[in-house]
C-alpha cells in the first residue's frame, strides 16, 4: 500500500472516529436534557444538563473559530448561527424552564448526532 493511501485511510479513521465521539456528546447532552424535562422539580438535573450541553456547544464553537477548521465557510456560519441560538435558549431555560423550550434543544442535539452519524465514510 502506497504511504499516501495508507494516511488517507489514518486520516480518514480519524476523522470518524472523531464524529462519533462528538455524536455521542450531543446525544447525552439530548438524554440529560430530556431526562430533566421529565422531572421538572429536580432543579439539579436541569442545571447538570445544561451544563453538559453548554460545554459541547462551546466546544462545537471553539472548534469553528479555528483557523485550521477545514469545514466549508458557509457551514461554520451556518453552526455559529445554530449554536448561538442554543446559548440565548438555554439562558431563557435557566430564568424560565419550560418543557417545549427543553424539547427545542432536546431535538436540536439529536439532530446533531444524527447528522454526525449519517456523515460517516462507508468502509
Amino acid at each position: 500500500m502506497s504511504a499516501a493511501l495508507q494516511a488517507y485511510e489514518n486520516n480518514s479513521k480519524t476523522l470518524a472516529q472523531g464524529r462519533v465521539t462528538e455524536a455521542l456528546a450531543f446525544s447525552k447532552a439530548a438524554r440529560l436534557l430530556d431526562d430533566a424535562r421529565s422531572r421538572p422539580e429536580d432543579r439539579a438535573a436541569l442545571r447538570e444538563a445544561l451544563r453538559f450541553n453548554r460545554v459541547v456547544w462551546t466546544c462545537v464553537q471553539a472548534d469553528i473559530t479555528q483557523k485550521k477548521n477545514a469545514l466549508p465557510r458557509r457551514l461554520k456560519a451556518s453552526l455559529m448561527s445554530l449554536s448561538l441560538f442554543v446559548d440565548k435558549t438555554m439562558e431563557q431555560i435557566t430564568i424560565e424552564p419550560e418543557s417545549s423550550t427543553l424539547q427545542a434543544l432536546i431535538d436540536i442535539d439529536r439532530d446533531m448526532a444524527a447528522g454526525l452519524i449519517a456523515d460517516q465514510p462507508a468502509n
